[in-house]
C-alpha cells in the first residue's frame, strides 16, 4: 500500500527482497522512483488501482541504482505500456552497451535482457515533471550509479541504497561497492537541508531525516575506519 507523503508524492514499503517504490502524481506525469524485482508486480498493480491509477498511466521510471531489486520491476511495466528510464550514467552507459553486470542479476540467477535507458543522469541533473522538480546528487558506494534524488521546495530526500533509517546504509561488498565512497557519500547527504528520507529498504525516516543521515555516516565511519 502506497503512504502519503504530501499531497504528490507516496511511498511503498516493501516487506520482501523487492526495494521500496516511490510515487509522484504531478500533471500528467505518474513517476516511479525505482520499481522493485518485479517478482510481486500484481501487488504494485492492486496498489496503483487504490489511487485510481494503472500501469499503463505511468510515464517515467527514476532508479536510485540499477541493482535487481530496484530495476527488475521495469520489465512487467515495460511489456503493459512505454515509459521513459532515467539512470545515472555510470550504470546507464553500461546497460546501454550491453552489460547488464551492473544489475547483479546474474549473482541471483536471473537473466536481465538488453533495454535501453533512454534518460542518463548525471551529477547536478534536473528532471522536471509539471511543477515538481528532482535534483540528483550522485552518491556512489553501494554502487557506481547510486543517486539521491531531493524533491526541490520540499523536505524530502529519496536516499536509495545510500542511507538507512537507524544509523543504517548501503551494503558495499558487491561489485561495484567502495567503502571509502559510501562515506564520503554519507558525508555529502548529512550536510543537505531535509527531514523526510525515502530509503530504497527499510521505512521512511518521516521526520528528523538529516539526524538519521548523520548517524548512518558516523557509523559508517566508525565501521569502515577511513
Amino acid at each position: 500500500m502506497f503512504d502519503v507523503i504530501d499531497q504528490k508524492i507516496y511511498f511503498r514499503v516493501a516487506n520482501t527482497f523487492d526495494s521500496n517504490i516511490g510515487l509522484i502524481i504531478e500533471d500528467g506525469h505518474i513517476v516511479l522512483v525505482d520499481s522493485g524485482t518485479g517478482m510481486n508486480h500484481n501487488q504494485l498493480v492492486r496498489d496503483l488501482k487504490t489511487l485510481n491509477l494503472d500501469v499503463s498511466d505511468i510515464t517515467d521510471i527514476l532508479l536510485t541504482h540499477s541493482h535487481i531489486d530496484h530495476i527488475g520491476g521495469i520489465l512487467p511495466i515495460m511489456d503493459e505500456t512505454d515509459v521513459t528510464i532515467h539512470l545515472h550514467k555510470a550504470e546507464a552507459e553500461k546497460i546501454n552497451a550491453g552489460n547488464t553486470s551492473c544489475t547483479l542479476s546474474q549473482n541471483f540467477g536471473h537473466d536481465f535482457p538488453p533495454i535501453t535507458i533512454e534518460s542518463i543522469l548525471d551529477e547536478g541533473s534536473v528532471l522536471e515533471f509539471g511543477d515538481t522538480r528532482l535534483k540528483i546528487y550522485h552518491t556512489p558506494g553501494h554502487s557506481l550509479g547510486s543517486v539521491c534524488i531531493k524533491v526541490e521546495d520540499t523536505p524530502i530526500l529519496f536516499t536509495g541504497d545510500t542511507m538507512f533509517p537507524g544509523g543504517s546504509f548501503g551494503r558495499v561488498d558487491f561489485p561495484g561497492g567502495d567503502k571509502r565512497k559510501i562515506v564520503e557519500s554519507l558525508k555529502r547527504i548529512s550536510s543537505m537541508d531535509f527531514d523526510i528520507a525515502l530509503p530504497g529498504h527499510m521505512n521512511a525516516v518521516k521526520s528528523n531525516g538529516k539526524k538519521s543521515a548523520i548517524s548512518s555516516y558516523q557509523m559508517a565511519k566508525s565501521w569502515f575506519k577511513v
